[in-house]
């Protein structure tokens, strides 16, 4: 599915061409009716004789209501450029044609309006002057269609290469990785017995009865009841589509146009963004100041300040800052407009939705690397918003930029070189690394480099769990091993008296009854009696379980430490 925007100069037949192709009058107050003149976005559908359906969005041609035009172009698939055959191309069909570069549609079809009005040559006089207009353009479009909403010549034809052009256009998109929902909002009413209504483009995802949506201006949850396409009940619509949803748990006073509903953790909400200009040829970004930025039918205020060192000056890279956070990705293109002339300069290409470096340390080139390597370890969900797509794992749910991974690895290469360590001093990262790197060993939780210590070999580690709570005394010449095992995290000890680490473990099910006869924690001695243990062993072994954070000291008694699972 697509969607079709209309643009053009006005008074160029934009609102009466889709009204003879749809049936439908676009026009949608009283006052664009008194005056002729279009005023907000106006929509229509029609099925062409193929039974393709076209969901049209008409918009505003007059100067003044230029923004209204960008945000019923900006989410389009499809440029429908209407030009008056009569007065050929004007101001503002230029104007829409920049607006049509700057949201690069993924195809364009040309019709020559009030054609009954001219004579053949004069047609073909300004069929050729529109085509030398859009050699240049980075658009596909077609060749002019003469049309009359008068006389009907050449509407059926127009119909047909909408379709043509829109199956084309699906045919491509099926090919693409899918995007999560985001619906910016261009009308919001309320039905009585139904509630709030909130109508748009859905340019991404799709949407279903019972989907959970956020409103990404106040964070606010809401459940979607229903969703219509051409005013059907439908139990699902797929972008791109022109659709309305009946959301619950909001009411029409807290939504607006320009408002975006988006699946919960899928887009990062941002009010920084590093881009990259495509400006328009003679314009310029000045101070960085007095511009707006639209995607959909969201229009925000902007400042715009160089990054990336002088040195790079020359790449246009700019650090765009807004008051009210959007819902982006990157690629998304954003139209820019200059306030104090009330033009479009040209499109703000995102980079990076979360800069982190200082504008004159950052460098966003959009790669993925750049995108994530100030943000040092991250989950996959963290990752995919950032940049958009699917990034591989690389320790578990985490990964990272090639260089913080490879720093992390250097260090660890750097401590298993220094002596075995306790793997319990690691982070969960750390972890999953481990295994990775060649010729690491791990053992009773400790890792090492390659061989075996000496100390994990030692008939002592049998012998203390042989023992178990009871272990006899250390000899003098097994002091050393002890010490060994002891900073390998194997044995525990207090007071010359130790534990094997997994004997303490193994007492879980007597804490746990112990705590079952007095939630307040246990005494030494009730700890001695349940054991059946002397005082000689009691004191030391309460003293490593509270090492072992098993349990924890309160007063003279045990309750349950950080380390003990219920």
């Amino acid at each position: 599915m697509a969607v079709i925007a209309t643009a053009g100069h006005v008074d160029h037949g934009k609102s009466a061409l889709v009204r003879a192709m749809t049936g439908i009058e676009p026009d949608r107050y009283a006052e664009e009716l008194r005056r002729g003149l279009t005023l907000d976005l106006g929509f229509g559908h029609v099925v062409s004789s193929d039974g393709t359906t076209l969901d049209i969005v008409d918009v505003p041609g007059h100067a003044d209501y230029l923004k209204t035009m960008i945000a019923g172009m900006s989410q389009a698939s499809v440029a429908l450029l209407v030009v008056d055959a009569v007065e050929g191309g004007r101001a503002q069909t230029r104007e829409h044609l920049a607006v049509i570069e700057a949201t690069l549609p993924e195809a364009g079809v040309v019709a020559l309006s009030r054609v009954d009005l001219v004579s053949m040559e004069r047609r073909t006089q300004v069929a050729s002057e529109v085509t030398e207009l859009l050699s240049q353009s980075s658009i596909s479009w077609s060749q002019p269609f003469f049309t009359s909403a008068v006389t009907g010549e050449g509407v059926a034809a127009l119909v047909d290469e909408l379709a043509r052009v829109v199956q084309t256009v699906d045919e491509q998109r099926s090919e693409r990785p899918s995007v999560p929902v985001r619906l910016f909002v261009d009308r919001v009413f309320s039905i009585t017995g139904a509630g709030t209504i909130v109508t748009g483009t859905l340019s991404s995802g799709c949407v279903s009865v019972g989907s959970e949506l956020v409103l990404v201006s106040s964070d606010r949850s809401v459940t979607v009841r229903g969703v219509q396409r051409h005013g059907v009940e439908c139990e699902q619509v797929a972008a791109v589509s022109r659709i309305a949803v009946n959301v619950s748990g909001l009411s029409t006073t807290e939504l607006e146009r320009g408002d975006a509903l988006v699946e919960e953790g899928e887009w990062q909400n941002t009010t920084a963004v590093d881009v990259v200009l495509d400006l328009l040829e003679g314009s310029s970004i000045r101070n960085g100041k007095g511009f707006s930025a639209h995607i959909g039918s969201a229009r925000r205020d902007v400042n715009l300040r160089p990054v990336g060192g002088a040195d790079n000056a020359h790449r246009n890279w700019y650090r765009m800052r807004f008051d009210d956070p959007l819902p982006l990705r990157p690629q998304d293109r954003l139209v820019l407009r200059d306030q104090g002339v009330g033009e479009v300069v040209g499109v703000a290409i995102v980079n990076d939705v979360a800069p982190i470096s200082s504008p004159s340390r950052s460098f966003p080139d959009g790669s993925v690397e750049q995108q994530l390597i100030a943000h040092g370890w991250i989950t996959i969900a963290e990752a995919r918003r950032l940049t958009g797509l699917d990034v591989a794992p690389v320790a578990g749910p985490w990964t990272a930029a090639s260089t913080v991974v490879e720093s992390t690895l250097r260090s660890l290469r750097e401590r298993l070189g220094t002596a075995p360590f306790d793997v319990a001093e690691c982070t969960e990262i750390e972890r999953s690394l481990l295994s990775s790197i060649d010729g690491v060993v791990i053992e009773h939780g400790v890792a090492r480099l390659g061989g075996v210590d000496p100390a994990l070999e030692s008939p002592l580690i049998d012998r203390f769990l042989v023992e178990g709570v009871a272990a006899g005394p250390i000899d003098s010449a097994d002091r050393p091993v002890v010490a060994r095992l002891v900073r390998l995290g194997v044995l525990i000890g207090h007071d010359g008296v130790y534990f094997h680490t997994e004997v303490l473990r193994g007492l879980q099910p007597v804490l746990e009854l112990l705590w079952g006869a007095d939630p307040d924690g246990f005494t030494v001695a009730e700890l001695r009696d349940a054991l059946g243990v002397t005082r000689k062993h009691a004191l030391p072994l309460a003293n490593c379980l509270d090492q072992m954070m098993l349990t924890r000291r309160v007063g003279d008694r045990r309750v349950r430490g950080r380390g003990s699972q219920p």
